[in-house]
């Protein structure tokens, strides 16, 4: 059967087309910032023209130029290529925002000493000739951006955040607290102010602190982690006097953020350090949430909690504590300086060249941080810091999540009081969650009560991330932290 000649010419020159775009590519090589992902892509879609074609702009050149506006909420600002050539500018742009949305526009390993979260397989370039071959690429932004319902709750508040930054913002001075009844001409300001923000329903010019001021200022409390006194201090005023335009960037900073992490589990515990929560997901609803203790953050004692990834695969009932050397010659040595006794009172056993030996035995004076062979060991019970519950995954920080004794803390707002591990309120429920079906809190206390030392193996490992977001959602409102 012969072959038509149209079809002869239509091969002759789609090759000739093909040949001629590929010199393009590489003429511009050196100008362009991906030449190589610009080459990969063009030839997935058989060197395809895509944005302005025989000096004429197309349909997809419209839906790009909507797609660089958009990226600008989410913190993404398109970077102009220095190809020549307009068509594969154009192209260099778009991938380079498209790996930007992907991944991030900064390399968090870079930035944290220990990142070890997994990384996204790169799957770009395929994702990008697929939106082009289906005519999709208006839905660029939802297929390469996180598809967390929180992601996106803050590119909206990233929007709204904009638009309030053209709003004067000068320092409100506050020479005195202010309560319920209170007279002030600063009052009105701050009414504004709670109004354009949200925590405030309905603005009314008055310097008079009433009841509706009051359950404002405690929702702008609760927003910022603060007391929620209702009364008008001077924290809630600097917290107040941050500008939009700041909590834009800091809203930005966060959408970055989220582009770091590759979560593709359907159910993963994540505890963020400053908001001091824990909370389990599943399909995008937080099934499980606990207050946390996280590590101190004072300048003169820096006990960071750390970001990191890992599985949980074991709880351990009635654990006993190794204490680092380093928290038993910070905070154990100068205790037991001053009162002998105070590793029996706690339950402490001395080590010493792996040998038990007597506390009492010891003249503690003459160790120091310089100077420590001991090792020491609390036994498991009620007194041991760790509780009665120890949650464990591998990590080069030997940090873990744990019960504790001291419960009472868990009613501060501000909650940095551990050497770095994560210590948990609800650390019974939770191990009951995790241990899961035939489980129940009789046989957990059952096994508390026995006073032995268990580990207990999951029979399904839980991703846990530990991570640091200082903008977030919560009940629909946007939440800020430190």
């Amino acid at each position: 059967m012969a072959v038509p000649f149209f079809l002869y010419l239509f091969v002759f020159f789609s090759i000739a087309y093909s040949n001629s775009f590929e010199k393009k590519i590489k003429e511009n090589w050196n100008r362009l910032s991906h030449p190589q992902k610009v080459y990969q892509l063009y030839k997935l879609i058989n060197f395809e023209c895509l944005w302005l074609c025989n000096s004429e702009k197309t349909d997809n050149f419209y839906t790009l130029q909507e797609i660089f506006k958009e990226v600008i909420h989410h913190g993404i600002r398109p970077r102009e290529s220095k190809s020549l050539d307009p068509e594969l500018a154009l192209t260099d742009e778009l991938i380079d925002i498209a790996y930007k949305l992907y991944y991030g526009s900064a390399d968090p390993s870079k930035l944290y000493k220990g990142w070890n979260l997994p990384k996204k397989p790169d799957q770009v370039i395929n994702i990008l000739a697929s939106l082009l071959k289906e005519g999709r690429i208006r839905d660029l932004l939802i297929e390469l951006s996180p598809k967390s319902g929180e992601y996106w709750f803050l590119v909206e508040q990233a929007k709204y955040l904009e638009g309030l930054s053209h709003f004067e913002w000068k320092p409100i001075k506050l020479k005195r607290n202010l309560k319920l009844g209170d007279r002030d001409q600063c009052l009105d300001e701050i009414r504004f102010r709670l109004f354009l923000l949200g925590d405030l329903k309905e603005y009314k010019n008055s310097d008079v602190f009433d009841q509706e001021l009051i359950e404002a200022i405690k929702s702008f409390q609760k927003r910022h982690g603060l007391p929620e006194t209702g009364i008008i201090d001077k924290k809630t005023i600097q917290e107040l006097n941050i500008s939009p335009a700041d909590r834009l960037k800091q809203v930005l900073l966060n959408l970055e953020k989220h582009r770091w992490i590759y979560q593709p589990f359907k159910r993963v515990l994540i505890v963020n350090i400053p908001s001091f929560e824990l909370y389990i997901m599943e399909e995008d609803r937080v099934i499980f949430y606990s207050k946390v203790i996280v590590g101190r953050d004072y300048r003169e004692d820096f006990r960071p909690t750390p970001m990191l990834f890992s599985k949980i695969e074991s709880i351990t009932i009635n654990p006993k504590w190794y204490v680092p050397t380093s928290i038993s010659v910070k905070d154990i040595l100068p205790k037991v300086k001053k009162d002998p006794r105070y590793l029996i009172k706690k339950g402490f056993k001395v080590f010493y060249m792996g040998e038990e030996v007597d506390p009492l035995q010891i003249d503690w004076r003459l160790y120091d941080e310089n100077n420590f062979p001991f090792r020491l060991v609390q036994e498991a019970g009620p007194k041991n810091a760790l509780g009665r519950i120890k949650f464990n995954f591998p990590n080069p920080f030997q940090v873990f999540l744990h019960d504790t004794p001291d419960k009472h803390l868990f009613k501060h707002t501000k909650r940095t009081f551990s050497s770095g591990c994560i210590r948990v309120e609800k650390a019974e429920y939770l191990a009951l969650y995790l241990l899961g079906q035939g489980w129940t809190q009789e046989r957990l206390k059952a096994l508390i009560e026995q006073g032995q030392t268990i580990n207990l193996k999951l029979k399904e490992a839980m991703p846990i991330y530990i991570l640091y977001f200082t903008a977030f959602g919560r009940d629909g409102k946007l939440h800020f932290r430190e």
